[in-house]
């Protein structure tokens, strides 16, 4: 049986419950990885910082010439 399948056989009492249970996880794992980072000195610098900024692609938006109808 696959996973979902499994899911959907539980009440649907039980399915907010595990619901509640993965979304409150997440966001304790939110919490605790920002002071993690912190505590460990895993902190990104300024260096690292540019070094993404670098790395990511730029979007340059450009003007349209014509009728603004035309899609």
């Amino acid at each position: 049986m696959s996973l979902l399948r499994s899911f959907r056989n539980l009440s649907p009492r039980t399915r907010v419950g595990v619901g509640l249970g993965l979304l409150a996880w997440g966001a304790i794992g939110l919490q605790l990885s920002d002071r993690a980072e912190e505590r460990y000195g895993l902190k990104p610098t300024e260096e690292d910082k540019a070094a993404l900024a670098k790395a990511l692609p730029r979007i340059t938006t450009v003007e349209r010439r014509g009728d603004d109808n035309q899609r």
